[in-house]
């Protein structure tokens, strides 16, 4: 059953998973019957929209910088994770 917490969870954790798994039915289904995690997406939602009308400008070394260095640390804690899944099921 989802709650709004794993619906939080959901939305940072997989942004780049398929989005008609069974998962994530479950997350719409919960979405479209709970208030507040429909306001939780509109805002999410115009956050982006805002954030893609601004214009874009060099990005600062250090910001650069930063950026790329936790980029790799998440990639490589997410193939561990992966790792770890396959382990298990073996």
């Amino acid at each position: 059953m989802a709650t709004c917490k794993k619906v939080y969870q959901h939305i940072c954790e997989s942004l780049d998973e398929d989005l008609d798994t069974p998962r994530c039915r479950a997350f719409k289904k919960h979405i479209e019957s709970c208030p507040n995690c429909r306001t939780y997406m509109a805002s999410l939602k115009k956050t982006i929209r805002l954030y893609r009308s601004l214009p874009l400008g060099p990005t600062p070394r250090v910001a650069h910088t930063r950026l790329v260095a936790a980029l790799e640390s998440e990639m490589n804690r997410h193939q561990g994770h992966q790792v770890a899944r396959r382990r298990r099921s073996s």
